[in-house]
């Protein structure tokens, strides 16, 4: 899918996940090091299917995956909430590592050595065969998954270095995955109740909410972290 020669003599960021115990989904290996970045840019994680970028490597594999039935602008706030959390996160994770990483919206801007981090909240509703996914914080699911990607971007083209997943096996902060369980970013039960009939309004995430984003945020970054001392970004 991506064909850009780079790509081939890339190793993967994301390739040394294995003893974090989270799946690595794809990686493209290789035995050089990659460049120092000049710009580490991190993207929004996706809350819905329109928000996957058609140049992702997960939009084909996650093309069946629906939208939340019972969204409303409430839930979709606090959802954007959680998922700007983890953006924040991750950049400033990466900053004390003493990167040049930042939040970051639109196009990539122009340079060399500038790598990409983004990724889709999915939501795995066991009950529901017809809508099993869910991309997003689906109120029907029972399982929340953070899919995460790292590229490479030359020519304004993006190479994929690995894709890995983020849950609640994943690290001993397990983050989302454990503390949405059923995709209710909100106060309590009863509001969760609601959410789901559709109906109430939505004000707040709760504490644990909060912090499963901000754990999320810590998970990737230690996911990343063994392959940036291969390469030399930081000190082992």
């Amino acid at each position: 899918m991506y064909r850009n020669a780079t790509a081939l003599i890339m190793t993967s960021i994301l390739a040394g996940c294995a003893s974090t115990d989270a799946e690595v989904t794809k990686s493209n290996a290789a035995n050089t090091r990659l460049p120092y970045p000049s710009q580490i840019l991190v993207y929004d994680f996706a809350i819905s299917p329109s928000e996957v970028s058609p140049d992702s490597i997960a939009a084909g594999r996650l093309s069946g995956a629906g939208d939340d039935p019972y969204e409303t602008a409430e839930r979709e706030y606090l959802e954007r909430q959680v998922a700007a959390i983890v953006a924040d996160g991750v950049a400033s994770e990466l900053r004390e590592l003493g990167l040049p990483a930042t939040r970051w919206r639109g196009a990539p801007p122009a340079g060399t050595n500038i790598y990409a981090i983004e990724g889709q909240f999915l939501t795995i509703d066991e009950g529901n065969a017809l809508r099993r996914m869910i991309i997003g914080f689906g109120a029907g699911g029972t399982e929340v998954r953070t899919l995460v990607q790292a590229y490479y971007i030359s020519g304004g083209r993006k190479s994929l270095l690995g894709e890995a997943e983020v849950s609640a096996e994943s690290s001993n902060k397990p983050g989302l995955a454990a503390t949405i369980p059923v995709g209710a970013a909100v106060t309590s039960v009863g509001t969760a109740a609601a959410v789901q009939s559709g109906i109430g309004v939505i004000s707040e995430m709760n504490t644990d909410v909060q912090e499963g984003a901000e754990d999320t945020a810590e998970a990737i970054v230690e996911l990343l972290k063994p392959r940036m001392e291969d390469h030399g970004w930081i000190d082992d």
